[in-house]
């Protein structure tokens, strides 16, 4: 569907981990995610107003039973992205703003 931005994740009492991700697809709609469970097909629409937090632990918890250890982290990739762009972005102002006192 998209580049997953998010994991949620949960372990099964015997120790199976299972995983949703939120996925984001930028060529369309780049604000509109979606949930996506990677053990099913498992998709549900987005226009309720739950939260994604809760929707995701529901769904691990019900369909999978994985109810122990719900967490959630940022892809690799986002969080690597925004340790670059943040710092590069800030430069980049300080550099518009002294240029334009200079003007």
């Amino acid at each position: 569907m998209g580049t997953p931005v998010r994991h949620f994740t949960a372990t099964t009492p015997d120790g199976q981990v299972f995983t949703v991700n939120i996925e984001r697809d930028f060529r369309f709609d780049p604000y509109r995610d979606s949930l996506v469970c990677t053990h099913c097909d498992w998709s549900p629409s987005l226009l309720t107003m739950k939260k994604i937090v809760d929707m995701a632990g529901e769904h691990l918890a019900s369909a999978h039973g994985a109810d122990r250890g719900l967490s959630q982290q940022d892809n690799e990739g986002f969080r690597k992205a925004r340790l670059i762009m943040l710092p590069f972005l800030a430069v980049l102002l300080i550099a518009l703003f002294v240029y334009l006192q200079n003007s």
